[in-house]
């Protein structure tokens, strides 16, 4: 995907999270709802991590230079972390925090006026209505994105590098179901004239959010590490390489994922006995100008050739 299509969902979401974010919170503080006030903090975390989103968008682009000679494109893995711990801290733990205080002492039921209750309804539905349009934008995106790598979407959100639009998909789903969650808790308080269920559904919201906090923070995780790219580039890449009659084997072949759309190749071809020093540079230069064409995403290789596997190599080790 395309980073300006990225920001496209993550403005999309910015945009619908700092919305809501305000009448939430005013709607708890005039209910004394807990559920109202756990959706208030989930929307303040959202905000404040599309903020995130967007640095590590931008900080991505930044070109490759003396300190980063393959780029800045895991800033972006390192700002979804980020969103990561802070949908945990802000969001998980201050749900968590006021489900259990009412679920623990849910004091006099709080009598709500019509117009408190309509307060309250009507900025769960109008939060739903923007969350929804935000969650539309973020699927029509994914689904391209799906589609261009041949991919399912479950297989996308599983494997894909693209942090951005990962995070913001969860983001939205989990307001979605946050958003219901308190809905409903806040009516079944009302008709039992108890907290309780109100601290339940805060408690819920929290935990929803643990998952997704643990989800984006893994996969995030995993790229930080030096995620390899996928199968099915590996394969190309091989079979890029054994489309030359010079290449025998490729005796070995490592690939590691630099941002969302940019992969480093390192590789040893075994190659016939009777290529000179030039010939090799040469090959080594067709192979790469076929992976820019096939495979654009590959910004970085380095190749070392054999003549076979035990001997040593042909000339000095071929960097581009």
């Amino acid at each position: 995907m395309a980073g300006e299509e990225s920001r496209s969902a993550v403005l999309a979401a910015l945009t619908a999270n700092a919305a809501i974010a305000v009448g939430k919170l005013t709607a708890g503080a005039v209910t004394g709802s807990g559920a109202m006030f756990a959706e208030g903090g989930h929307s303040i975390a959202d905000t404040t991590n599309q903020v995130f989103l967007l640095v590590g968008i931008k900080r991505a682009q930044t070109k490759p230079d003396d300190d980063h000679p393959h780029g800045y494109g895991k800033e972006a893995f390192f700002w979804s972390f980020l969103a990561a711990i802070f949908i945990f801290v802000a969001g998980a733990t201050f749900s968590l925090f006021q489900g259990i205080r009412t679920v623990i002492d849910p004091g006099e039921f709080h009598e709500r006026t019509f117009a408190e209750l309509g307060l309250a309804f009507g900025v769960l539905g109008g939060a739903f209505v923007f969350e929804a349009i935000s969650l539309v934008i973020a699927i029509r995106l994914l689904l391209r994105s799906a589609r261009a790598q041949g991919w399912s979407v479950l297989r996308f959100l599983r494997e894909s590098p693209d942090m951005t639009l990962k995070t913001v998909f969860w983001e939205d789903s989990a307001a979605l179901l946050g958003l219901l969650l308190a809905a409903v808790g806040l009516a079944v308080a009302e008709i039992a004239k108890d907290e309780t269920p109100d601290g339940v559904a805060s408690i819920l919201i929290g935990v929803l959010l643990v998952i997704v906090a643990v989800v984006v923070g893994a996969q995030a995780r995993g790229l930080l590490l030096g995620a390899a790219a996928s199968p099915e580039l590996r394969d190309k890449l091989r079979r890029i390489a054994l489309d030359f009659d010079e290449v025998e084997t490729v005796l070995r072949l490592l690939t590691m994922q630099l941002g969302a759309r940019s992969v480093l190749v390192t590789g040893e071809l075994q190659i016939g006995q009777d290529l000179t020093v030039d010939q090799a540079e040469h090959l080594i230069g067709q192979i790469d100008r076929e992976i820019a064409r096939l495979a654009p995403e590959v910004t970085s290789t380095f190749w070392e050739l054999r003549r076979n596997p035990i001997d040593t190599s042909v000339g000095p080790r071929i960097f581009n």
